[in-house]
This record gives C-alpha cells, structure tokens and sequence, in this order.
C-alpha cells in the first residue's frame, strides 16, 4: 500500500518552449544575426534567434581555450612563447619570443585582453602544436553536446572551417562557468602581471565592457573580427539567478545582451522544486532499529518559471507506507513528479538520506515475546 503526498504549485511552462516567438512578437530587437539567452542552472533556453546557424565566433573560441587549459594544465606550469606565438596576429599581450609565463597569468591574458599571443603560447606548451590543441578542443565540443562546432585554432582568427553556433557557445560557456578559477577570472576587470625587459608591468583591462555597464554583469568574453563582426558571450547574476546570453554577429551587442538580460529576469525566476540537501518526507521502516528515514530527491529538482506563477505546478511525491529494514544510503524507495495540466514536466527518483540498520535478532525475539503478553 502506498501513501500519496502532494501538492500544488503553478507553473506556465508552455511559455519557456515558445519563448522565442513570443519575444520576437513583443518586438524587443535583437540585432545579432544569431542569439541564445539561457539560464545557467538548468541550461533551458529562453529566447534564440537563428540559434544553430553556423557562424564565425571571433575571440568567443577562447572559451573553449580556457576551460581546455585549465583542466588539462597545471596553473604554476611555466610557458615559453615561440616565435610563432609572439608573431600572431590579431589582438595581442606582446609577448616575444623566448618569454615565460605562468599558465594562470597567461589565462588572463586570454580571458581579460584576449591575446592571440598568449592561446598560441598555451596551446604549443599544452599540446605541442595549435593544430593538436584544435583537436583536444573540437573532443570537448563534441563531449558537451555542441555538435554544430569546428575548430581550427585557440584564438578565433578567421578561417573557413572554424565555427560554432550561438547556442553551441551557450552550452560551452554554461559548462567552462562550473568552473571557480575560469568564473573567477572572466569577472576580473583588471589583472597586472610581469612584463620582462621593460621598466613597468603588463596592465591587462577585460574588454567586456558590460562589466562595467551593466550592474548584474559577472562575465565572459568578447569577439571581434571583420568575418564574424561583434560578438559576445556574456553572463549576469540577480539574485540566486544566473542567465548566459550569447550574441553573435551584432550591430551593437552591449545593447543587444543587455535587452536580453532584462527581459529574462523580468520574465523568468529560478524555482527550486527540491535537492538532495532537502528533506521531503519520511517513510516507516519496519524492523529497523528507528521506526522512520528521511528522504529527498537523488538530484536537485529546479525549474525556470514565468515570475510569479508558482501555484499552477503540481507536485506528487508517492512513497510506500513502509520499508523493511535494513536500509541503505541513497536506497530508491519512491518518486517525486512535476506536472503541468497532466503533461509530465519532470520525475525523479526519491532515495533515503540515512541508512537504518535492521534490529538484533534477540531485540526482535523479546518485541516478539512482549507483543503476545500485551
């Protein structure tokens, strides 16, 4: 026999699968020939416009870059610029050949002043060549899911086979943000590291202007190239609520990504349904030596909803009246599931939070006895 928990909360989730029309509809423009907003939490996507068209991604690559470094290398690695690195074109640290840098400052250089110099010098370290790093980074592409994506270098510079799509740069960015040293350094507005030979140190400033523009504004990189024009992948944070926009190819993408950014947050909240942390419920255990366990959710339950639209959502939590001892950590014993006019949102399995040993053989015998003389 089962006992059945639930309760009701509400939720206009059609809007989230249709948001890109009905944003387009409100006519709120996006100039960008191709855009993603998407919350970071749970990766929906909020709003995309032309989101898998194959477009150049100028110095938005050293994204992929970065978080490749940073989980391959050791951050007190040192590094030595070759000649070809310091040759790179494009935008640059001014790094010559023979000059070393540690990884963790040469990260910097890559995120804050986007310098050609520096990818290269990180890729040839790392990998022994670019075009073996290239192929380390299209690896992670695909291992993410960004399927629309391909490679050829570490620092964006045009070339015809090298592309991605603004919701591969979403995924790719919401992924390299899981990431405390990469989060760290993408917020960082100004770094100072060594500049050998000269009289006074590199000052490096982050050419992501929106850190400075926009209050919520807490990341990523920039692009720019004559191919892929404006671009930018960009993250902001209000509250416990993280959205990732990316905007390529745009007459203005401050403006763009900060429209984007507004609407989401004014259209959209993070609801937390439950996590494992979260004690849902408790269940009966027969024979065991405590007479009940806690239970919650095996992973967090979260949901972005329309602002205020809370108690539409139905919840169900179904869980047996009992479960003999013993019980183990994490043991499945029931179901938690989300659901919006009967459409199945969400199900996930509800585990116990704590083992429970089975009761002695001699403590059942006594229970025993003393249960026939009651």
């Amino acid at each position: 026999m089962k006992k059945r928990f639930g309760y009701i909360l509400l939720l206009m989730i059609p809007i989230i699968f249709t948001t890109g029309a009905t944003f387009a509809a409100k006519g709120v423009g996006v100039t960008a020939s191709a855009a993603v907003l998407m919350d970071y939490t749970t990766g929906e996507i909020l709003f995309q416009k032309n989101a898998n068209v194959r477009l150049f991604p100028a110095s938005t690559t050293k994204i992929l870059t970065a978080i490749i470094a940073i989980e391959r290398g050791k951050l007190n690695q040192e590094m030595v610029t070759s000649q070809k690195a310091s040759k790179t074109d494009g935008s640059s640290i001014w790094l010559s050949a023979g000059e070393t840098h540690t990884l963790e400052d040469l990260l910097y250089g890559i995120l804050l002043n986007s310098g050609n110099d520096a990818s290269v010098t990180v890729a040839e370290n790392l990998a022994g060549s670019e075009s073996n790093f290239a192929g380390w980074m299209n690896e992670k592409a695909k291992e993410l899911g960004a399927n629309d994506s391909h490679f050829v270098n570490c620092n964006g510079l045009p070339e015809r086979n090298h592309y991605t799509t603004a919701h591969d740069l979403a995924v790719i960015t919401c992924y390299a943000l899981h990431n405390s040293l990469f989060e760290e350094i993408v917020k960082t507005k100004k770094k100072i590291i060594s500049w050998p030979g000269h009289k006074n140190d590199r000052i490096m400033y982050n050419h992501n202007k929106l850190l400075w523009r926009y209050e919520y504004a807490d990341g990523v990189k920039t692009g720019f190239t004559n191919q892929a024009g404006h671009c930018l992948v960009s993250s902001a944070t209000k509250g416990n609520h993280r959205l990732i926009v990316v905007v390529l190819h745009s007459k203005n993408e401050y403006i763009d990504s900060t429209a984007l950014f507004n609407y989401g947050f004014s259209h959209f909240q993070l609801y937390t349904v439950s996590s494992p942390t979260k004690e849902l419920g408790t269940v009966n255990v027969a024979q065991g030596v405590k007479q009940q366990v806690s239970v919650s959710t095996i992973h967090p339950v979260n949901l972005v909803i329309p602002k205020g639209a809370e108690s539409k959502l139905k919840i169900d939590l179904n869980l047996p009246s009992s479960v003999q001892a013993p019980v183990h950590k994490a043991q499945s014993v029931g179901e938690l599931k989300v659901q919006l006019n009967g459409e199945l949102l969400e199900k996930c399995p509800v585990v116990t939070i704590a083992p429970v040993q089975r009761k002695g053989l001699w403590q059942r015998i006594w229970e025993w006895f003393t249960g026939l003389l009651k």
